[in-house]
């Protein structure tokens, strides 16, 4: 499910690159900071930055399967 959705997010002119890529970079600060404080890491933020990851993957490689 999450390559599918990816697929239909890369496809979508409404979600910019540069947004993309900002999403990514705070998913992943917000990661960070659930692991420096010893917390568990929130499945739905990590499961988000997969999607978004691959979708930026797909729009820069479209050769990605």
């Amino acid at each position: 499910m999450p390559k599918k959705v990816a697929r239909i997010l890369a496809a979508d002119d409404a979600v910019g690159t540069e947004e993309l890529e900002a999403v990514i970079h705070y998913l992943n600060n917000k990661l960070h900071l659930a692991k420096l404080n010893n917390e568990p890491v929130p499945f739905l933020t990590y499961r988000n930055r997969r999607i978004f990851e691959a979708t930026l993957r797909i729009r820069t490689d479209p050769l990605t399967p």
